[in-house]
This record gives structure tokens, C-alpha cells and sequence, in this order.
């Protein structure tokens, strides 16, 4: 009762967002534009037949017209335990599941053990996640990428303790385990197993790296037999239906795009620590390599173009606003660029060395989208930095709270104004 009297309007806020989550489902918000075309079209078709004949499902998964670019853990997961035979009911079920993430982000981020000006905020943090606008669509249409998360977050918890040098040979295999499932559930976070590995090199542990190899080879045998059966060997194409839009060559030409997605990402902290930030960018050593990444920049990406239907906010600002000028994504890469040179040290560099692998693993396809970065930035902030980072950066404050909350009800406001609204994508949408 002590905690409740002394925390009523935490307690009020966390009611109002529950409130909000379930609001949403009932009206069948569709805050990411394409949620409803997801379950209709794809993941309702495979759940539906893996219920019927499951074997056979899986095997003709790749050429059965489902379109699905990810690996059927989720859609397994769902046939088996997912009771519900309307697509809406499997929906109801989906978002009152998805709060497992919300459980898993608050215990892991208690394991943080993190000094909060309010112990309180422990608890109110997790929930930030329920305003993200994917979040939410994710839950309520039942797709894959918030199944992941339950995955991903002690993957982040425990790459944190590999960089620092703190995890034991069992939680090194822990964390093996949990990067395989993650890669199960959405295989574009691959990254993650390659940072995984060059961690263990840069460390010069020879014993772990040779088990979590060993470990990596077996818990990918199931993955290894789906592709067999998919004849994956024997024509690439057969691998996910988005095959035909991985090349290499994209990597080049997604750096502003995934940068600009990065600087989005990075407001919140910007805002909370804005005036030893503004020094930084200021600094002579930050302005010499910004003015040299921009010229470079603007001499490769002059007249880059973009697809109106991926790229995030800041790609669609300069559609709709700088008739697809190019400049603004380039000053943000640039100076993105310029920041990350000017803050990485012998402490903090292994952090910063996942980077180059997330370039080239989003890089490689042509479609970005903001969704893989939201709420995912979350989790970077609270489970993956260090608990030196947290406090350095000011995470750990009552006014960072109010920011986040505060970011990410706007973020909500801005998605629902342009599906809804400009989109006219309907409300109470069903099929």
C-alpha cells in the first residue's frame, strides 16, 4: 500500500496505457499501415493449415503463395498453443500475450540493478513499450516481430555482461540459446550472432568461442533441415520471399536511410542531455570530421531516391516536404557519423563494434522499415547499455521518463494521424 500511495500517479499512468493497448485492439488501430494486410494474407493462412496438416504446411511453406518472409517458429508456436479458430480471437489472444514482453523487459531490467532516482521506475519503464505504435499493430494483428522480443531482451542482458567480461561459461551458452531463438523468430537479427562471435574473439576466449560455435551448428540443425526441405541448397530464391530484394549493392545506398533512423532514435537521449551533447557537436574534432563525412556524403548520395513506402519518418518528411532532396539525410548520416567517431573510447568501443554488423545486415535489403527500430531502441537503452551508460546518459531520471513516455505517445499520435487519417485506412477493419 506504501509503494501505491507513494507512486499514484505512476500506477494511474500504467492503468491509462493498459486502457489505451486494449482501446486500440477493440478498434482495430492500425498504427504501422500494414497490419491488417499481414494477417489477412499471410499469417492467419499459415497458422490455419498448420492446425490442419502440419507437415505439409511446412514443407510447401516457401510455394504455397504465403508470402511470409520469416522462418515458421512464430506460426508453430501459434498453431500449437494459440487455441483460437477466428482470426479475431487468435488477435485477442495475441495481444493479451504480447504483455509477456512486458513482464520480460521488467525482470531483466531489474537484473540491471540499475541506481533509479525512483525505484519505482523499474516498473514504469516496460511500459513505455505500450505506446509504440508497432508494438501495438504487432499485438493486435497478430504478426511476427513482437515474439522475438521475448528472445531478444536477454540476448541484449547478456551481451552486455559478454563486453564487460562478466558472463560465465554457462551464461555464454545461455546466451547462444537465446540468439538462436531470436534468429528463429526473426532472422534479421543475425547481426546479433556475429557480434556475438567477434565478442568472444576480442576477448581471446578460446573455450567459449569453440562451444558456442559447436552450439550455434546444433541448435541450427532444425533451420538447416527446413531449408533442405524448402531445396534452399539447390535455389537461393527458396530461402524467404524476399530473396529477390537482397543485394549487396543496397548496403551502399541504405547508409542514410538506417542512419536516419538511428539520429530518430536518438532524440530522446539527445533531449536529455542536450547541453553535453551540444558540446560534442560543437567540438572542434566533431565539426573537422562532420564537414569531411558530409562532403564525401554529398558527393556519393546527390540523387539518391528512396521508396515512398519504407524508410521511416525522417524519409518521408523529405518526401512530402523536400520533394525527395536528399541533403537533409545526408547532414543527419553525416553528423550521426561524426558524433559516433568523437565519442568512442578504449571503455565504451566494443559497444559501438555491433554497429557496422547492423549496416550491413538491414543494408542488404532495399525496404527499411522504422519498425524494426521501435521499440527495439528501448531495449537498447535499458538492457543492453551498461548500468555506467544508464547513469552517464541520464536514463535513470524522473525527467528521461517524462521524455520517453512523452516521445512515444507522440510517435503514437504521428502514425495514427497519417494511417487513419491521411491514409484513410479505416478503423474496426475486419475480414
Amino acid at each position: 500500500m506504501i509503494i501505491i500511495e507513494k507512486n499514484k500517479s505512476g500506477f494511474l499512468l500504467i492503468l491509462l496505457i493498459l486502457l489505451s493497448y486494449f482501446l486500440g485492439f477493440y478498434i482495430r488501430e492500425i498504427s504501422n499501415g500494414a497490419g491488417h494486410i499481414d494477417l489477412e494474407y499471410h499469417i492467419w493462412l499459415v497458422i490455419s493449415d498448420l492446425k490442419k496438416d502440419y507437415y505439409q504446411t511446412i514443407l510447401n511453406y516457401q510455394n504455397n503463395g504465403y508470402g511470409e518472409a520469416t522462418f515458421p517458429f512464430f506460426h508453430s508456436f501459434q498453431s500449437f498453443l494459440n487455441p483460437a479458430t477466428k482470426n479475431i480471437l487468435y488477435c485477442l489472444n495475441n495481444t493479451i500475450f504480447n504483455l509477456l514482453v512486458i513482464f520480460i523487459f521488467y525482470q531483466f531490467l531489474k537484473l540491471k540493478k540499475i541506481e533509479f532516482e525512483n525505484n519505482f521506475f523499474v516498473i514504469l519503464i516496460p511500459f513505455v513499450v505500450l505506446l509504440s505504435p508497432w508494438f501495438r499493430s504487432s499485438s493486435y494483428w497478430g504478426m511476427t516481430e513482437n515474439f522475438s522480443f521475448i528472445f531478444l531482451i536477454p540476448s541484449l542482458y547478456f551481451l552486455d555482461l559478454l563486453i564487460k567480461e562478466k558472463i560465465s561459461f554457462k551464461k555464454n551458452l545461455l546466451l547462444t540459446f537465446f540468439i538462436s531463438l531470436t534468429l528463429y523468430a526473426r532472422q534479421q537479427f543475425i547481426f546479433l550472432a556475429l557480434f556475438h562471435i567477434l565478442l568472444l574473439i576480442l576477448n581471446r576466449n578460446k573455450k567459449d568461442l569453440f562451444f558456442t560455435l559447436i552450439f550455434y551448428l546444433f541448435l541450427s540443425m532444425p533451420g538447416f533441415y527446413v531449408l533442405f526441405i524448402w531445396g534452399v541448397f539447390n535455389d537461393i530464391s527458396q530461402a524467404s520471399t524476399q530473396s529477390g530484394n537482397l543485394d549487396i549493392k543496397n548496403i551502399f545506398l541504405s547508409i542514410p536511410k538506417i542512419s536516419s533512423l538511428f539520429f530518430f532514435y536518438s532524440i530522446p537521449l539527445i533531449l536529455i542531455n542536450f547541453s553535453k551533447f551540444f558540446k560534442i557537436f560543437l567540438s572542434k574534432k566533431n565539426l573537422m570530421i562532420f564537414v569531411i563525412i558530409f562532403i564525401i556524403k554529398i558527393f556519393l548520395y546527390h540523387d539518391i531516391e528512396y521508396s515512398i513506402k519504407s524508410g521511416g519518418y525522417i524519409v518521408k518528411f523529405t518526401q512530402f516536404f523536400l520533394n525527395n532532396d536528399p541533403t537533409l539525410l545526408i547532414l543527419i548520416s553525416s553528423a550521426f557519423f561524426a558524433f559516433i567517431i568523437s565519442v568512442i573510447n578504449l571503455d565504451n568501443y566494443k559497444y559501438f563494434l555491433i554497429l557496422p554488423f547492423i549496416y550491413l545486415n538491414y543494408g542488404f535489403v532495399w525496404s527499411i522499415y522504422q519498425e524494426w527500430f521501435d521499440p527495439l531502441y528501448l531495449f537498447i537503452y535499458y538492457i543492453f547499455f551498461s548500468k555506467d551508460h544508464i547513469s552517464n546518459l541520464k536514463l535513470n531520471t524522473s525527467n528521461t521518463i517524462k521524455i520517453l513516455f512523452a516521445w512515444e505517445f507522440v510517435v503514437l499520435l504521428v502514425a495514427l494521424t497519417y494511417y487513419h487519417g491521411i491514409k484513410n485506412i479505416p478503423f474496426f477493419y475486419s475480414f
